[in-house]
């Protein structure tokens, strides 16, 4: 006898349900594709699960100059919508998230507990059917689709097909790598097992198993630290997994995985006997909470593309025709053994801003109807040192599920479109709030491209008003969006003495860059001693077509800034602040440790420009950008407490049956989903209730619709077919910010 068996027939078969099989699913189901989304574990969202209890990081952490790069798109909803529901981090709470997300779209059908472990192909070597059993159901389900996506992270998919994959580490002189080693090997980044502890606030003792005894944790402490807790930390308030406390080295990630579980098993409750029976620590009420079943993996095989993402393709920010997502995250190589290895635990080597990611990473060279969504996607071990993070990869998911939909459309293969339907792809990607790094919104369908804009009012690019001063005790640096050139920067200042406030000019050589690469000025301004503050006159001379220039400052404690307690988008003031010894950054260049790095700083300075930028005005809202990019590609209403409003006019009367709006959501705030507790659930900079009027034939204006109690970036809006001329967005409240902030705004027929 064998489990009964159960065909699954749908357009898309998706094995894996961490971040980007979600994600691809969502999209592929949204347009129209029937899926079939298949998880091995009984929890959605890989290292995301509640069983792993990992932060989805991206583009925007590890980094020293990525800002405003967190990812966009069906990510961004599932984080806003975290967090909404969920301040708290809680990690159950985060997969009922998940959950409704996968379970509202009907064109979804999830099989959890379903572990692949067959796969047919046909003669072409394409992928006829995947199956494997349902633990608990004793079913055995044969899923049949024209394309399939492997996120499984360990490639099981295209192994099983005969995919052309990698392991280990590739040799310097194959791809000009310099982080590479001088020989190939088979050494991969190590997993890692979650655990928790809490406070029960009464004796909690603990005696060490047996099975740890061959362990000497203490020998490994030669080499490491156990953190101790951070009081008033929501993640670290008690003691906790760390991300280096891993093991398996020199042992397959794979076939030996049950071995490796023990050894976590060993380690986990060795490091627990340390913080409990040492006497070192304040452990004497603190228990063991949580011990995950299951290894967090980092790395196994990776399966090859037409392309393979390299070092140098991360560190140059190569720009490829065929992007589809990026990453930002650092080049991060752990040491090679792990928490036994007498190594830096790791080195975080920060690129110099965000980079695109090619489609050709993202399906099977051989197997010609198989996207590869997961950290198996197809890099060298350098570059996967960056692209193998949650957030980078679930856009990736994203762009493969809008791919399979090109695929049935066309009836091609993933190659295909590449090489036929790539503008049409990212065309795609862009409606639905994916970032593809320097391309724009050409959608011709789009009737607001061809209509004139005007809003109720434009924030001027200046900031007066002073809440406080702060010494430039430090090399302090200024980030001000330009347009084209700048003439010259007045700040407002004071010093007890005569004194000279010195600087220096630049320009960054990318438009998503923000870090100082090419020098335009370097000056001095005299500043005369006073107790009032005084605003003096900078030159600045430069033009940049990268959409902001950095001003960097010598530092001089006598000066002090008059500073503003103001946030406004694309504005920022930074400090250059010292690393502790045992910091892992690593300077892009030199590949040494960094011994300072730049650091977002409290408020913003006082300042006005010449000649006056034009930064946030009415064109932004169909200039073809929905985020920062460049310029913040904004409209930014001045100050209000009242009503601002958007009129959208064509010269001809439309027919129009839906709206999208793109509002400000922060994407410069580093939000993590798990465990940090928020102390607000909506971003302030999000617009909360507004409504659409339209104006009717006999020329007046008509309410359309009204939304109340937005938290979301992307509002798309449907409705009965009208015609019209003129439109009119009336934005009554935001969710706390004293300014509208929208970037795009679409209509369609």
């Amino acid at each position: 006898m064998e489990f009964e068996k159960r065909r699954v027939e749908s357009d898309l078969t998706i094995a894996g349900a961490g971040m980007p099989g979600i994600c691809a699913a969502i999209q592929a189901a949204r347009m129209g594709l029937k899926v079939a989304l298949i998880n091995n574990r009984g929890h959605l969202g890989g290292n995301a699960s509640p069983e792993n209890r990992i932060n989805v990081a991206g583009a925007d952490g590890a980094q020293e100059f990525n800002f405003y790069a967190r990812e966009s798109g069906i990510m961004e909803e599932l984080r806003l919508e975290n967090l909404y529901r969920n301040p708290q981090g809680n990690a159950y709470l985060w997969e009922t998230v998940l959950l409704d997300f996968v379970l509202r779209e009907k064109n979804i059908e999830l099989y959890l507990n379903t572990n692949i472990d067959k796969v047919d192909t046909n003669e072409q070597g394409s992928i006829r059917c995947i199956s494997g059993s349902q633990a608990g159901a004793e079913k055995r389900f044969e899923f049949y689709s024209s394309y399939f996506l492997d996120n499984t992270g360990d490639g099981t998919v295209g192994y099983l097909a005969g995919a052309e994959f990698r392991s280990g580490r590739e040799a310097k002189a194959e791809f000009g790598e310099r982080i590479a080693p001088e020989e190939a090997d088979d050494n991969v980044l190590l997993s890692t097992l979650s655990w928790y502890s809490k406070d029960t606030g009464r004796n909690a003792p603990f005696v060490k198993p047996d099975f740890t005894q061959n362990l000497s944790v203490e020998e490994a402490l030669e080499h490491r630290v156990i953190p101790e807790k951070i009081p008033g930390n929501s993640r670290y308030e008690a003691y906790r997994m760390q991300w280096f406390y891993e093991v398996g080295y020199g042992k397959d990630q794979i076939g030996q995985s049950e071995e490796i579980m023990q050894n976590h098993r060993e380690l986990v409750y060795g490091i627990w006997n340390h913080i409990k029976n040492s006497g070192n620590y304040d452990s004497k009420t603190y228990d063991l909470e949580f011990v995950s079943s299951v290894p967090g993996k980092r790395e196994s095989r990776r399966l090859m593309g037409d392309y393979i993402l390299t070092e140098g393709d991360i560190v140059n920010q190569h720009d490829f025709p065929d992007t589809i997502g990026h990453g930002g995250w650092s080049i991060d190589l752990h040491a090679m053994e792990g928490f036994f290895s007498k190594d830096r635990i790791t080195r975080h080597i920060v690129l110099r801003g965000v980079y695109p990611i090619p489609y050709r990473t993202c399906y099977s060279k051989n197997v010609s109807n198989l996207f590869v969504a997961s950290r198996c996607m197809s890099t060298t071990h350098v570059a996967f040192g960056s692209t193998r993070v949650m957030a980078t990869l679930a856009v990736l998911g994203q762009a493969c599920g809008a791919a399979a939909y090109l695929c049935k459309k066309y009836s091609v293969t993933p190659r295909a479109i590449y090489e036929q339907h790539m503008k049409e792809l990212q065309q795609v990607l862009l409606k639905d709030d994916q970032y593809i790094i320097g391309q724009k919104n050409e959608d011709e369908h789009d009737l607001c491209r061809r209509a004139a804009f005007s809003v109720s009012s434009v924030q001027e690019c200046a900031l007066e008003q002073t809440d406080f001063t702060a010494a430039l005790s430090e090399e302090s640096a200024f980030i001000l969006p330009v347009a084209h050139s700048l003439e010259e920067v007045e700040l407002c200042v004071r010093s007890d003495v005569d004194t000279s406030l010195r600087y220096t000019v630049y320009t960054a050589s990318k438009q998503q860059n923000y870090c100082p690469q090419e020098k335009r000025y370097g000056g001095s301004v005299q500043i005369t001693a006073s107790e009032q503050l005084q605003w003096v006159k900078l030159p600045i001379h430069s033009h940049s077509d990268m959409g902001k220039l950095f001003i960097a400052f010598e530092p001089n404690e006598a000066i002090k800034l008059a500073m503003s307690t103001e946030e406004w988008n694309g504005v920022l003031f930074l400090r250059k602040l010292p690393m502790n010894r045992r910091t892992t950054f690593c300077d892009i260049d030199t590949l040494e440790v960094k011994k300072a790095m730049w650091r977002k700083a409290k408020g913003l300075p006082c300042f006005r420009m010449t000649p006056d930028q034009s930064i946030y005005g009415a064109e932004n809202l169909n200039n073809g950008y929905s985020r920062n990019h460049g310029l913040p590609n904004l409209w930014l209403s001045a100050a209000t407490t009242g009503q601002e409003s958007v009129t959208i006019r064509w010269e001809a009367a439309q027919t129009l049956r839906s709206l999208m709006l793109v509002f400000d959501s922060n994407l410069n705030y580093p939000y993590d989903n798990l465990e940090i507790y928020q102390n607000f659930n909506v971003f302030p900079t999000l617009v909360k209730d507004y409504t659409v009027n339209y104006k009717s034939e006999d020329g007046t204006l008509t309410k359309l619709l009204a939304t109340k109690d937005n938290h979301h970036r992307v509002n798309k809006r449907t409705f009965d077919a009208i015609k019209t001329d003129e439109l009119q967005i009336v934005f009554e409240q935001t969710n706390g910010a004293s300014r509208v902030g929208v970037y795009e705004i679409r209509a369609y027929e």
